[in-house]
């Protein structure tokens, strides 16, 4: 999966690749719109059945199936979770057993709780704070 993002307004995107023999790279699904502005990272669930995009530029966090072929498509609604305006949510992490999703706010110094509903749906659990704000923390792992 690749994040992609333009300029200006609501422009983000992710795309697919499949790996070819030699390493080449074959787009399977290009430029898949976000809904959200500045995808900044794309986390994958366990089961390989969805990836999460964080939009940092809207605070948001946007959801695909993942197809058996590696094909994209949107969740119904495409966004699945916010987080307070102007968050920064840059990174995101999905849970070794699926069921929590944390994304870094770094812009007001919180980590963003989400829970992962069997339908790939997202229930925001609240922000966490206790990060400096503006800080321009990068990476979250989750296990």
């Amino acid at each position: 999966m690749v994040s992609e993002t333009g300029s200006g307004g609501i422009t983000a995107a992710i795309s697919s690749y499949r790996i070819q023999t030699g390493g080449t790279l074959t787009p399977v699904s290009a430029s898949v719109p976000t809904d959200g502005a500045a995808n900044c990272w794309n986390a994958i669930t366990s089961d390989g059945r969805f990836v999460y995009v964080s939009n940092a530029g809207t605070s948001t966090i946007s959801g695909f199936v993942i197809g058996a072929n590696g094909a994209l498509s949107p969740l119904p609604g495409t966004i699945m979770g916010t987080n307070p305006t102007g968050a920064g949510s840059l990174d995101i992490a999905v849970s070794v057993n699926g069921k929590r999703m944390y994304s870094l706010n770094s812009a007001n110094g919180t980590v963003g709780l989400f829970g992962i509903n069997s339908d790939a749906t997202l229930t925001n659990l609240g922000p966490v704070a206790g990060l400096p704000a503006g800080s321009s923390l990068n990476g979250i792992a989750a296990n």
